[in-house]
């Protein structure tokens, strides 16, 4: 039996704090609210997408719920079991208002944990490929090449990313009328040391 939905209401204006900027400085953080952004989750849902344990996920939402980036949308009573449900308060906040405000060391930190998302995805998608050859994820797929380190060879992967990026740009020309409004994809290429 499900309890009544939680509505969350927000003030008139949404104030963005220092410190709200600061918990997003955990990869796994910004992780589970890209997966919030789409939909709500329970914490179950959100540790099989994300391959952590409850556990870890059920800290990182407290972190998240006293930031107040966060609310819970309802409850689910599974068995013995009683689900919680999360989901973002608002999207598309402008978080470039605070950045003025943050130390250095702040930004810093910021921009490694962005990293740091980036990279745990794709350490996650490098050992899902030695597994499988590939990764599909419910958005899409990457393909992950090895290359030796050698000057020559990453002349050439530069000479494939330009030839890569100049048919995404003919295909995005291609397609722009064709789109639905608000739908597109993104192609990522890039390298990174591994």
């Amino acid at each position: 039996m499900a309890d009544a939905p939680v509505v969350p209401v927000l003030p008139a204006e949404v104030r963005i704090t220092v410190d709200q900027v600061k918990v997003l400085s955990d990869p796994s953080r910004l992780r589970i609210l890209t997966l919030l952004m789409n939909d709500e989750m329970s914490i179950s849902g959100i540790a099989k997408a994300l391959a952590l344990t409850p556990a870890t996920v059920h800290h990182h939402v407290n972190q998240l719920l006293q930031a107040k980036l966060i609310v819970p949308t309802r409850s689910e009573v599974r068995g013995n079991l009683v689900e919680k449900y999360y989901t973002l308060p608002a999207t598309g906040i402008d978080s470039s208002a605070i950045w003025d405000a943050l130390e250095d060391a702040d930004k810093v930190n910021y921009r490694l944990a962005v990293l740091g998302m980036l990279k745990g995805l794709v350490n996650e998608s490098i050992k899902r490929i030695q597994e499988r050859g590939t990764v599909d994820f419910d958005v899409g797929r990457l393909y992950f090449y090895h290359v030796p380190w050698r000057r020559d060879a990453i002349q050439q992967v530069q000479e494939i990313f330009e030839e890569a990026r100049r048919k995404l740009e003919r295909l995005e020309a291609k397609t722009r009328a064709q789109a639905e409004p608000g739908e597109e994809v993104m192609a990522l290429l890039t390298t990174l040391p591994v």
